[in-house]
């Protein structure tokens, strides 16, 4: 098991204060991760979303 194992998280917003979150998947690097991430966001919308966004990160971490 590697030290810190990433996550892809997907964060997709109606309005302002409207949002859903959900994670993705796991990967044991963030070069992995990375790569997924570039991969979703070149995937077309469903949806009529306001903003969707999608972050790599250390599995429980939080934001600074």
């Amino acid at each position: 098991m590697p030290d810190i194992v990433w996550t892809l998280l997907l964060t997709a917003c109606f309005s302002d204060t409207s949002c859903i979150n959900q994670r993705v998947d796991m990967f044991e690097t963030k070069e992995q991760c990375v790569m997924s991430r570039i991969m979703h966001e070149e995937l077309p919308t469903d949806g009529s979303w306001k903003t969707i966004e999608f972050v790599c990160k250390p599995l429980g971490s939080i934001g600074a």
